[in-house]
């Protein structure tokens, strides 16, 4: 059963908004000397000591049973993994930046999703405009890369960002749909078995001799890990269990713009009218998806 939003759950949307909208950055930054995996397998270790450690001092335990450790491996793979190495990848030839305002396509997939899987998801012809509009964004991201005298370079990067997007939407789909269960254990336990998951195919494809002398790397990596990953995947269970992912999809309005700007600002990416563009019709998508939660959130103002 759906909640009504409280303070506490907008001050954990804040945090999100901050540490997701700047880990898009902190990526760009570990990047030069980390491979994608690497920078993934960094987040997910870190991320899971924090979480063992606030389990650890809550005295509670980790997941039990086959059924459960299932649950685990298709959240980690859903969740962490397979969003955060696409994402990852797909920074190697697109701009930071970019690739946020990509992610701003995933309240729209969550909420496409939804209508099949969850209840109180209708497609309204309001909702439809929205998601029509979200879609003509990305258009606007991709086809201007396509026409560009056939230029495809960053078109793979590009779709790796919307598959990643997909990938978090049947994540928060799914953890809708879990019994209920304590968000910290559950926490703890997909991203330890995603750091686990791993650490092979890092121990091939990383050189250790590059990030020896790469101080800010190496600090990218301990911020995403300990405060992008650990600490805001705490906050991601906690506000999909209690309130619900089209909650959690607000947070879509502001994430992409301090992803944009951060990548403008601090690594001096470019900024063009067609970003400027599809961030508009982006957002205005994500704003027509949801007039349930603006009319819920009136009253309380």
């Amino acid at each position: 059963m759906l909640v009504t939003p409280t303070p506490r759950h907008w001050a954990l949307l804040g945090y999100l908004v901050l540490v997701w909208g700047l880990a898009f950055y902190l990526i760009a930054v570990a990047l030069p000397v980390f491979e994608p995996v690497t920078v993934v397998w960094g987040r997910l270790t870190l991320g899971g000591l924090v979480m063992l450690l606030l389990l650890l001092a809550r005295k509670g335990q980790l997941p039990k049973g086959r059924r459960w450790w299932l649950r685990l491996l298709f959240l980690s793979l859903s969740g962490n993994i397979l969003p955060f190495t696409l994402i990852a990848w797909a920074e190697q030839t697109v701009p930071s930046g970019e690739v946020g305002l990509l992610m701003a396509l995933m309240p729209i997939t969550i909420l496409v999703l939804g209508h099949w899987f969850l209840e109180h998801e209708p497609l309204t012809v309001t909702r439809l405009a929205g998601v029509a509009l979200g879609f003509i964004g990305v258009a606007l991201l991709l086809g201007d890369e396509v026409l560009r005298a056939g230029n495809t370079e960053r078109l793979p990067g590009q779709l790796a960002a919307v598959a990643a997007t997909f990938c978090y939407a049947i994540n928060g789909i799914f953890t809708k749909r879990l019994p209920p269960f304590d968000v910290v254990a559950v926490s703890a336990g997909s991203l330890c078995l995603g750091s686990i998951m791993l650490l092979g195919p890092v121990l091939i494809t990383q050189s250790w001799v590059s990030p020896v002398a790469a101080p800010g790397p190496w600090a990218a990596v301990a911020v995403l890990g300990v405060f992008a990953t650990g600490a805001a995947t705490w906050v991601y269970f906690t506000i999909v269990s209690e309130v619900g992912p089209g909650f959690l999809s607000t947070i879509n309005y502001l994430i992409p713009a301090l992803a944009f700007a951060a990548g403008a600002l601090l690594l001096a990416e470019p900024v063009m009218l067609e970003h400027l563009v599809a961030l508009v019709a982006i957002l205005a998508g994500v704003w027509l998806i949801q007039p349930r939660l603006r009319r819920k959130a009136e009253p309380s103002g």
